[in-house]
């Protein structure tokens, strides 16, 4: 338990979430007084949930916050899917879209004292076209606290993995062009549209955060956000995001 939160509080933010998952159900808010008042506990709450529900930790989403810090949230083994890829609407409520570049590591960068910087981060790393299907355990994803949907792994669904790209580095990914297909009709083209506008700054941010704990194994991933913005899909729909000249992630939702 960290400090500040009452007893009890983690343990009932986690079984209300593991329910959540496994149940295929959602929940209208934490139970009374489990709700994390901080970002550190957001994600004690994630990480006791991902232990709690057994699986295996294949990489992290994350954001920078207007106040700078690092948020980021568990993408679970069993969430995570090679392109083209089907995945039932049941498993996946909310049906958020967003097209993403995301970073695979094939060597490992381990905890050390020293900072992580962009050169050493794109040394170890794959880049890959990835879809993200944004998921919630709570009815209403808008009206949540910010820090609930973290604690619920950052409202990760799925994700999708496209395109590999080994010879990414001589790429400007600030500057590529999104263009994300609905059942074959466009609805997002965009050009330079990442938030952070070089999708590597939130990568080197994370992987500095995670040398004081984990650190990063090989094979896992960091998916840095969208460059599409957060669109919605419905059952039966077919996705696709294509990055001009670089690469391409497919996912069919079945009903």
């Amino acid at each position: 338990m960290l400090p500040g939160m009452q007893p009890g509080a983690l343990d009932a933010a986690v079984a209300a979430l593991v329910t959540a998952r496994r149940s295929r159900t959602r929940i209208a808010a934490l139970p009374p007084g489990s709700n994390p008042a901080s970002l550190a506990e957001a994600h004690a709450a994630q990480d006791a949930t991902v232990a709690a529900l057994g699986d295996r930790v294949a990489g992290w989403k994350v954001a920078i916050t207007p106040q700078h810090e690092v948020m980021r949230g568990v993408i679970l083994g069993s969430c995570l899917f090679p392109s083209p890829a089907s995945i039932p609407a049941k498993d996946v409520p909310l049906l958020g879209i967003e097209g993403e570049i995301g970073f695979l590591f094939a060597r490992p960068l381990p905890p050390r004292a020293a900072e992580y910087g962009p050169d050493d981060v794109a040394a170890a790393s794959i880049a890959v076209v990835g879809i993200e299907i944004v998921a919630s355990r709570f009815t209403d994803y808008a009206g949540t606290p910010l820090l609930d949907r973290t604690a619920d792994c950052m409202s990760n669904g799925a994700y999708i993995l496209g395109t590999r790209r080994h010879d990414w580095r001589g790429t400007d990914l600030s500057q590529l062009e999104a263009t994300l297909c609905i059942n074959g009709t466009i609805v997002v083209r965009k050009t330079a549209g990442h938030p952070t506008g070089d999708p590597i700054i939130p990568a080197v941010a994370l992987a500095n955060a995670l040398r004081n704990s984990t650190g990063i194994a090989t094979g896992q991933l960091i998916t840095t956000g969208t460059y599409t913005g957060l669109n919605f899909a419905s059952p039966g729909d077919r996705i696709a995001i294509t990055f001009t000249g670089f690469g391409t992630a497919e996912v069919t939702i079945t009903r």
